[in-house]
């Protein structure tokens, strides 16, 4: 080969290595390593964690609501409830919501999500069936903190488990998925309490006893099948083969620090128990 030959062929490898071709190539190689399509490997997890994740909150969201049904039809009128008692049930709620809601989260960093969300939901279900059975003012008051710490673990629980699975621009899509069971709940929650309604005198009780003890029972079943269907991390999943288990941590590690791998100390802790900001959030 000619000089001048030579000095060509040099000048077009130059332009290829300039025009990125091939470094356009070992990015994607570096970065997607297994040769797996993202965006069909993430259709994929939303199919498997969102739908069962969506069930819990509908059914916590029903649960605690239905305080609203059951006055309508003589709660407040068997309990002899007055309206400031009525209103300090629904506060009552909210307090072991607040207080409890980060020693949930510890608890679910110290356990696995396989256990302790269905563990929550499986508490929470059987408070709430027992709201439908309390006789007087001041057991339904206990009660309904009990309802309120029990589910207190799931909404922070389920953010932190999200970020375990997905990149942060891909969360927040998947968190307002999740919420909007809430809607859903509200949507025939009434629908729901009024059928119920009707079964006043079935057993002895009073329509609004069964909307908390049936709504309380379809809860406790769904806890119990839900141990089946949510799963823990990507490392362990069963339904990703070993290169998609791989692939979503590569994701995971490029994206942010987020790891299940991460140590639990008692010094996190009490960092976070004593930032005034996850207390107002």
């Amino acid at each position: 080969m000619s000089d001048p030959e030579i000095a060509v062929s040099h000048e077009k490898t130059t332009l290829d290595h300039g025009n990125g071709s091939r470094g356009d190539e070992s990015d994607d190689s570096f970065t997607n390593p297994t040769g797996l399509n993202e965006k069909s490997l993430v259709r994929k997890l939303d199919l498997r964690l969102l739908p069962p994740l969506t069930l819990l909150y509908l059914l916590s969201f029903l649960d605690r609501s239905n305080v609203g049904n059951a006055k309508l039809v003589g709660l407040t009128k068997d309990l002899k409830i007055t309206g400031n008692q009525y209103l300090l049930t629904l506060t009552i709620y909210f307090i072991g919501y607040v207080l409890f809601e980060i020693p949930c989260n510890i608890i679910l960093k110290r356990t696995t999500p396989k256990f302790w969300l269905p563990t929550l939901m499986l508490a929470w279900g059987i408070v709430a069936t027992l709201l439908g059975v309390t006789q007087n003012f001041a057991g339904f008051v206990v009660a309904r903190f009990f309802l309120g710490v029990t589910e207190s673990g799931l909404f922070p629980g389920v953010l932190f488990y999200l970020s375990m699975w997905y990149k942060r621009t891909e969360t927040h899509y998947r968190i307002s998925l999740f919420f909007s069971a809430a809607s859903l709940a509200g949507a025939f929650g009434g629908v729901l309490a009024y059928g119920i309604g009707f079964m006043k005198g079935v057993g002895g009780y009073n329509g609004w006893r069964w909307i908390f003890i049936l709504e309380g029972l379809l809860t406790v079943v769904v806890a119990a099948l839900s141990y089946l269907f949510i799963h823990n991390y990507p490392s362990t999943a069963p339904f990703l083969t070993e290169p998609e288990r791989a692939f979503i941590q590569a994701r995971l590690k490029g994206d942010s620090d987020a790891t299940n791998d991460e140590k639990f100390t008692w010094g996190n802790v009490a960092s976070a128990m004593t930032d005034y900001k996850c207390w107002l959030y």
